[in-house]
């Protein structure tokens, strides 16, 4: 009987620390946190755009050519 009453009061007070902690866990963001955020965003959308001009010189084969080289550079002028 004592032990059935030490693991409910255990139980109870198990739950409370859980609740208690779950409470603490909740902090604000940090405007540190946010600026730092913002900073890593633009510099991904900087290096998408100067992914997106990538150029393709041209081959210099026949005007039939389907090769790789061709392909690409054919692609990026239509």
């Amino acid at each position: 009987m004592k032990a059935f009453i030490e693991r409910v009061f255990m139980a109870k007070k198990n739950k409370k620390l859980d609740a208690e902690a779950a409470l603490v866990s909740e902090e604000p963001v940090l405007v540190e946190e946010q600026a730092t955020e913002a900073m890593v965003e633009s510099i991904v959308e900087e290096v998408k755009k100067e992914v997106k001009e990538v150029k393709y010189p041209n081959p210099n084969h026949f005007p039939d050519c389907t090769c790789f080289k061709c392909y690409k550079w054919k692609s990026q002028n239509a």
